[in-house]
């Protein structure tokens, strides 16, 4: 018998979930994205972030600009590793660690030296529990109604990961704002240099306490949580022409019939149904249409004072059905709404055109199309009318979390400890430790001073999910695709001026997180039928009442109170 959960099966078990957390007390709103006042005027207490310090004196980048948003890039290793932690963080006892499963399997522990040599600088026994992405919803759900909680839990796709989160972690996990906020943070200098947008947007705090750890991350780095277009390189050059750019909508459908070659066995365009949420791009890649129509990023606040959702919008709508109307055309492979991974398609080159994320995402296109000559760019956005402003939708400034479970105030300090250590910076002795692991062993260096990893190696280093437990701000740099760190550079040069941000960053509403996960599964499947030419578009505005009434309304109330709380 499997012990997957599907998502309409946790939906439909977080009603029953919850009632193991009913002991604990229900939180009100955390406190706002861009105030810390809500903290203050709701509950007496100061402010719960750490001050933001970014590293001093580290390694000079090649790319580099002084907003934080943006990341450094690096072509090349930095020379004499930099040591940022000098004394071991653990006092010899074990961690247990609840993780997800991002890799392949790492090399079990018993037969990883890398690992073996991490715990040893360490001084502590990182027993981590590595759970495969299907089942780990399941095992976060029942891990949190245990007695008996691992010291670190990873939390991603935010609070809508497990019911009623916010009571779980004021029950069962322990208040980090003694120990983080402010100028305390200095105890945990690379916990102190991930940027303030991370946490607050994460939201991490709840009624003025402190809760959670984010993992940075700032332009969308997975096609799901909404991305940009990107195209086989030598074939956009020789049939399209290079450095071509749609003008508009109408001329990306020419541009896409152009590319069209069932008969050959290669379509212009894929991107599989996909996500199952509006808020993580929506199917086929809905988003990036929808940011080429002019539509918001999840929300906007109207004149009037009021969040509108993005499916309330006629852009929105003219997005669903120029979709429609591709689906229609044949430019998407005929089997598409049962494609389990667009990516690797694409870069075996079956289609030509396809959404995708920036950074992991990018690298991991880049190296597999590698695989098979095929080279890949991003197309700058573009509008879907003559005149009409382009739009790049930024990510929520973090990918994932970690929380902590209650413990004595030395053993929290150890931990903090053990995550300051897994943060550290790049070009630094831990972070070439955690990344690539043991020169020689598992890396050799090239000419050039850079890590090049051996197979062996990756799977005792970077498999094993540090970098999901804790890690410094987003670095672009990869030793094995030369190139890769310019022309990032340049792509967020590209989308940050036309980065749109969502209004509802770093506010809380229960409902969005609870019922509004079922309605929005409701909503997205009728899209599904709509897109596909299975009900008519005509229905779409029945689907956005049914979406309100479900759930929307109460969810759009949720946030503007969080949003007045933090006004206050």
């Amino acid at each position: 018998m499997t012990n997957r959960l599907t998502r309409r099966d946790f939906i439909r078990a977080s009603a029953a979930s919850a009632l193991l957390l009913s002991a604990a007390c229900a939180p009100t709103a955390p406190s706002g994205g861009s105030s810390t006042s809500a903290t203050t005027a709701s509950t007496g207490k100061g402010n719960p972030y750490p001050t933001y310090a970014p590293l001093a004196n580290g390694p000079k980048p090649d790319y580099h600009t002084e907003d934080p948003r943006f990341d450094d890039g690096f072509d090349n290793y930095p020379a004499n590793p930099i040591k940022t932690v000098a004394e071991k963080p653990g006092s010899g006892s074990t961690v247990n660690v609840l993780n997800r499963a991002y890799f392949p399997p790492p090399t079990p522990f018993d037969q990883n030296p890398t690992w073996q040599e991490v715990n040893r600088q360490l001084n502590a026994n990182m027993n981590i529990n590595v759970v495969p992405s299907p089942d780990y919803q399941t095992k976060f759900v029942t891990t949190m109604a245990s007695d008996d909680l691992p010291d670190f839990m990873h939390i991603y796709n935010g609070y809508a990961l497990a019911p009623n989160l916010p009571a779980f972690f004021k029950a069962k996990c322990a208040d980090l704002t003694p120990y983080l906020a402010g100028d305390a943070a200095k105890e945990y200098p690379n916990l102190a240099a991930i940027p303030m947008y991370a946490w607050k947007n994460s939201v991490s705090a709840i009624d003025g306490s402190l809760y959670l750890i984010p993992i940075q991350r700032h332009l969308p780095i997975f096609p799901s949580f909404g991305g940009y277009f990107f195209a086989n390189t030598d074939i956009w050059n020789k049939e399209i022409g290079e450095g071509y750019i749609p003008r508009n909508a109408d001329d990306l459908k020419r541009i896409l019939l152009q590319l069209n070659r069932p008969q050959d066995g290669r379509w212009a365009i894929g991107n599989q149904a996909g996500a199952s949420t509006a808020s993580e791009g929506g199917p086929f890649a809905l988003s990036a249409y929808a940011a080429m129509f002019g539509a918001p990023h999840n929300w906007k606040i109207d004149s009037a004072g009021k969040l509108i959702r993005d499916r309330e919008t006629e852009e929105f709508k003219a997005a669903v059905g120029y979709l429609r109307d591709l689906m229609a055309s044949g430019v998407f492979p005929p089997d598409v709404a049962t494609i389990a991974q667009t990516r690797p398609q694409h870069a075996q080159g079956r289609f030509v055109m396809a959404v995708d994320g920036y950074g992991n995402s990018w690298i991991d296109l880049w190296r597999q199309g590698a695989q098979f000559g095929n080279r890949f760019h991003m197309l700058k956005p573009f509008a879907a009318a003559d005149g009409g402003k382009a739009q790049a939708f930024l990510s929520h400034g973090f990918i994932s979390m970690n929380v902590l479970k209650k413990a004595s105030a030395d053993r929290i300090k150890e931990l903090l400890r053990i995550m300051n250590f897994l943060a550290a910076p790049f070009g630094s002795q831990e972070d070439l430790l955690l990344s690539y692991g043991l020169k020689d062993q598992d890396y050799t260096l090239d000419a050039k001073g850079n890590p090049v990893p051996t197979p062996e190696g990756i799977s005792r280093a970077s498999y094993v999910p540090w970098r999901y437990i804790a890690q410094h701000p987003y670095v672009n740099y990869q030793a094995d695709l030369p190139g890769f760190a310019r022309a990032a550079y340049d792509a967020q040069q590209m989308l940050m001026p036309l980065g749109v941000s969502d209004p509802t960053d770093g506010y809380f509403s229960a409902t969005a997180w609870g019922k509004g996960q079922t309605a929005d599964v409701h909503f997205q499947d009728g899209l599904i039928d709509i897109i596909l030419g299975r009900r008519q578009l005509s229905e779409y505005d029945d689907l956005v009442k049914a979406w309100q009434n479900e759930a929307g309304e109460t969810v759009r109330k949720e946030f503007m109170d969080s949003m007045a709380a933090a006004r206050a």
